[in-house]
């Protein structure tokens, strides 16, 4: 039988809500994550807690494209992604990396990101 899912408590702010937003645009989600102990402070009223866009997002990029997320490994080996995303479309992925993209939502390393020349834009999506 499965266990069910416990949050241990933050000892000053308990459940630790926030209130998710999406990681493309920003805005909200219909969705509240506790946090509990797992943020170290007070959640904020809003902030990323996944790396799946909302509903508008998934239809407006990722039906067209693959969303690039630059990230390093922690010490144990846990992906950490920077906060840097770029969405490329199918043929450019392709184009680029020799191959179709093996999901929509891809992992590239800091170094792979500039070689590509990502670094050089700070546009947001629109």
């Amino acid at each position: 039988m499965a266990r069910p899912y416990s949050i241990k408590l933050h000892k000053e702010f308990g459940l630790n809500p926030t209130i998710s937003k999406c990681i493309l645009c920003g805005k909200q989600k219909n969705q509240i994550t506790l946090l509990g102990s797992a943020y170290k402070e007070q959640a904020p009223m809003t902030m990323v807690t996944e790396i799946e866009p909302c509903e508008t997002c998934r239809k407006k990029y990722l039906s067209k494209g693959v969303m690039l997320i630059e990230a390093t490994k922690d010490e144990k080996g846990k992906i950490m992604p920077t906060g840097r995303i770029a969405v490329l479309k199918d043929e450019a992925y392709n184009k680029i990396f020799n191959i179709p993209a093996p999901r929509k939502i891809v992992y590239i390393e800091p170094e792979v990101y500039s070689k590509i020349g990502l670094d050089k834009f700070k546009k947001e999506p629109k």
